[in-house]
């Protein structure tokens, strides 16, 4: 996996992990936030498909 592409996990995975953290905390997602973090999973699962693809 490249340097590149591992920054870009550890974004998606630190701005995840935000919002689930507010979400464990009691406190609920309004629909944008809920929608964006969906996005956010979509976004990791092609970045890993990606990668899959260029080895």
């Amino acid at each position: 996996m490249s340097k590149e592409i591992r920054i870009i996990l550890d974004e998606l995975n630190y701005s995840i992990g935000k919002l689930n953290e507010k979400e464990k905390q009691g406190k609920k997602l309004n629909t944008n936030q809920y929608w964006y973090r969906e996005g956010l999973k979509k976004a990791k699962d092609i970045v890993l498909n990606v990668d899959k693809l260029t080895k």
